[in-house]
């Protein structure tokens, strides 16, 4: 959007939350670069009627060329309210910006919207590197190559979680210029990725216990149980590759190259974590993980119970 160039209407929807507020925030940045807090009202949908917000959209601004009024959560309008907006999008208020941030949108509406309709979907894992270092660049930081590695591997694709993630680093640096791996080693959350990585060391070291407290963690993070079974699959899946791959001499460009997962962090765990694993083992592993996955399918027992049972036999048997 070209600065002071406005559009009627925005909807910024989809499952990326921080670069929906990030583009909010760059469009009311642009449009109120004066007197803003005058000319700029907000609502939650779930809150507010369309009457309300539409009656705010034909109020004139104050000693400036435009508002904007913005609505949160637009998702939570039934289909019923968001018509009651499309007269309003057919003949707007010229000196009012409507902006919508939703979820998702019926097809109906997404229509109406048009050209000011704003797909955000998570980015591609390749792309989450570049954005570690442009979200430290814009905490005032350099961030080292490990320790991006690290926290994108802790974090997942999730820009807000990462940017949250990045801030807690930033202060615990202070003055420092550069983000360190013992630095987001000693601050990041303990989430996902990294539980999965104590769970699969767990079973390595045959620590039955620590497997099953890494499993416990994964649980209560509200992650679905096909997923969990997911994530152990690739994970072991990964650590066959790595170690057939050092077996015939390979190493990690080579490693890189057969999973696709360019994460130098990811590499030196899964090279380090396949020194606990002979390659038998690893392929008894998938066996086992497969035939837990039919039981999923076809089993009337609950997953917990399944998913404990599978970490039990990896424990004892691989």
């Amino acid at each position: 959007m070209t600065k002071g160039k406005a559009r009627p209407f925005y909807l910024l929807y989809g499952d990326e939350v921080y670069l929906i507020e990030r583009a909010r925030q760059n469009i009311v940045d642009a449009l109120l670069p004066q007197f803003g807090e005058l000319n700029f009202a907000s609502y939650d949908a779930d809150q507010t009627r369309p009457a309300e917000v539409i009656t705010a959209c034909n109020t004139l601004p104050c000693m400036a060329q435009r508002r904007i009024v913005l609505v949160k959560g637009a998702h939570h309008y039934s289909q019923s309210d968001l018509r009651t907006f499309i007269p309003y999008l057919h003949s707007p208020s010229p000196t009012t910006a409507l902006i919508f941030t939703a979820e998702k949108v019926p097809a109906e509406f997404l229509k109406e919207a048009k050209d000011g309709a704003f797909h955000f979907q998570p980015l591609p894992l390749k792309e989450i590197p570049r954005w570690i270092r442009t979200i430290a660049q814009e905490l005032g930081k350099d961030i080292a190559p490990d320790a991006v590695g690290y926290i994108q591997e802790a974090v997942g694709r999730d820009l807000q979680g990462l940017s949250h993630e990045l801030s807690k680093a930033s202060l615990y640096i202070g003055e420092r210029g550069r983000i360190e791996l013992a630095d987001v080693e000693g601050v990041v959350s303990e989430v996902r990725t990294t539980t999965i990585f104590e769970l699969t060391k767990a079973i390595g070291e045959r620590d039955l216990k620590r497997t099953f407290r890494a499993l416990e963690r994964i649980w209560e993070s509200g992650e679905p149980p096909l997923k969990i079974l997911g994530m152990i699959s690739r994970q072991f899946r990964h650590l066959l590759i790595t170690k057939e791959v050092q077996a015939n001499g390979g190493g990690a460009e080579e490693i890189k190259k057969q999973i696709g997962v360019p994460n130098p962090y990811y590499l030196k765990e899964l090279a380090a974590q396949a020194k606990g694993f002979s390659q038998g083992a690893l392929r008894r592993a998938m066996k086992t993980l497969w035939e837990t996955d039919l039981r999923f399918k076809r089993s009337s027992l609950s997953k917990r119970l399944l998913l404990e049972g599978l970490v039990i036999t990896l424990c004892t048997s691989v």
